[in-house]
C-alpha cells in the first residue's frame, strides 16, 4: 500500500504516495528510457533512472505507466528538476487512443473506476 512521504516545508497542494513502479519516457533528445517512480501525487511524480541525459527545465517528456491498468495511456508532462539518476516531472495532460484530455478528466475516470470497484461493476474504465 502506498504511503505518504512526509515533508518539512511541504509547498506542494497534494501529497506525494511512495510508489515503485515501471515507467517509460520518451523524448526527441534522450530516445526511450524505463525506470522506476519514486513517489506520485496528483500533479507528478518523481523517475528514478540510471543513465539520464541532462534536460533543460520545461522541457516536455512523454511518460507511460507500465504497471498501470492501461499502459496505452500517455502522460504530457514536463521537467521540473533533475539530478544524474532522478527526474522530477508535473503532469500536464494525458492522451490516449491519440486524443488529448486533461487532468480533470483523468480524475473523473478515476471517480467513476472507484464507484465501479465498491458496486461490484467490474467493467472497463469508460476512457474515449
Amino acid at each position: 500500500m502506498a504511503r505518504v512521504v512526509e515533508q518539512f516545508n511541504e509547498r506542494r497542494t497534494f501529497p506525494r504516495f511512495s510508489v515503485t513502479a515501471r515507467m517509460r519516457v520518451s523524448h526527441s533528445r534522450i530516445g526511450t528510457i524505463e525506470g522506476y517512480s519514486v513517489n506520485i501525487s496528483d500533479t507528478g511524480l518523481m523517475l528514478r533512472c540510471s543513465d539520464l541525459p541532462k534536460l533543460p527545465r520545461g522541457a516536455h517528456i512523454g511518460l507511460q505507466m507500465l504497471d498501470s491498468a492501461n499502459p496505452g495511456i500517455i502522460f504530457n508532462t514536463r521537467v521540473i528538476h533533475m539530478s544524474e539518476s532522478e527526474i522530477g516531472l508535473a503532469i500536464v495532460d494525458y492522451e490516449y487512443n491519440g486524443v488529448r484530455y486533461t487532468l480533470d478528466e483523468l480524475r473523473r475516470q478515476w471517480d467513476i473506476s472507484r464507484h465501479d470497484l465498491s458496486t461490484g461493476n467490474l467493467t472497463q474504465p469508460r476512457l474515449k
